[in-house]
């Protein structure tokens, strides 16, 4: 059985820099819509960059790939040269991308990420081909047999993305499988909260996964203890409620009840792009072999810790052996 990711099919286009002056501050930390000549002219600009296959679903389906359980995603790539290269480096982390969809009329979707000397990033993405992912575009047959499905909340951002979401979730609750949800961005909930709330009240799901950020966003919350209080409440409609919450590590919150996981300290953190993601990886990875709240918090806090050292929110093969043997630790 296998879990399936659906979401933006991204490329990534990482570039360090030493300060942000030409972005609104405003934005900084944050994720921003732009056009594809937008995109384009701010990529001629940079001098340095890495190009990986991204998107926040994929990261954490690579993630939980090389963990080694068995993964499929599905997001709409241009016939272009990304779209290639998004296949290939797929390809390396052993995902199941037989049922991606090329779209002839749109240029595979973009990312530019600028990473600042404090590990913080900023988004300015083009959507692209992503942005036409439908419902229909997806078999009944994806879903049969899955363990559960994890679809990420950028995909409101999609034309029809409330169907899309919605249809996928019913699917994965139609054929057994747990169903999870990211909150991916602040600007995101902000944008879509009505909608988060209607999809949360109105279906049970399994997992929801999001920072502190957008957790207050999506609660409305003024303190961390009225968001405390806010998300126990939330529970009653979900199975967990899982916040990430950086050097604070992770809460998750159960029928009432509230469990914390410390962090894993990490020096000289590079880049925090990422880091969300493969916490879900990590954190699936316990799910999956039944283990208990507290561990697989934690499980998810370790594989994390690893992405923050590195460019990109791809884990480092280099780094495999010590993650498999760690994370043993929190599964039965």
């Amino acid at each position: 059985m296998n879990v399936l990711f659906i979401g933006n099919a991204i490329i990534d286009i990482i570039s360090h820099v030493e300060e942000m002056g030409h972005i609104d501050p405003n934005l900084i930390g944050k994720m921003q819509i732009v056009s594809q000549n937008e995109i384009n002219n701010n990529i001629k600009l940079i001098s340095n960059k890495k190009i990986l296959s991204g998107g926040s679903a994929n990261n954490s389906a690579c993630g939980l790939s090389m963990l080694e359980e068995d993964v499929c995603f599905v997001g709409k790539i241009g016939n272009d040269h990304y779209g290639r290269v998004y296949l290939e480096q797929n390809e390396k982390y052993h995902v199941n991308t037989s049922l991606m969809i090329f779209d002839n009329k749109s240029k595979t979707g973009l990312s530019l990420i600028y990473v600042t000397p404090d590990g913080e990033r900023t988004m300015n993405t083009c959507p692209g081909a992503s942005a036409n992912l439908y419902a229909s575009d997806i078999p009944k047959a994806a879903f049969r047999g899955i363990s559960g499905v994890f679809i990420e909340g950028y995909l409101f951002y999609s034309t029809h993305g409330t169907e899309l979401i919605s249809d996928s979730i019913n699917r994965a609750i139609r054929n057994n499988g747990f169903t999870a949800i990211s909150l991916s961005d602040v600007s995101c909930v902000d944008k879509y909260r009505d909608f988060f709330l209607n999809l949360i009240k109105t279906n049970k799901i399994s997992l929801i996964f999001g920072n502190k950020m957008e957790m207050m966003g999506l609660l409305q919350a003024k303190t961390e203890r009225d968001l405390i209080i806010r998300m126990k409440g939330l529970s009653e409609f979900v199975e967990r409620l899982i916040m990430t919450s950086g050097k604070d590590g992770a809460i998750s919150v159960e029928k009432g009840k509230l469990i914390r996981a410390t962090p894993n300290y990490v020096e000289d953190c590079i880049d925090t792009t990422g880091a969300g993601d493969l916490f879900v990886s990590g954190y699936l990875k316990a799910y999956l072999n039944q283990s208990s709240p507290i561990d697989c918090l934690k499980s998810g806090n370790f594989v994390a810790s690893k992405i923050l050292k590195r460019d990109g929110g791809k884990l480092d093969t280099s780094d495999l052996r010590e993650i498999k043997n760690k994370i043993q630790e929190y599964i039965l």
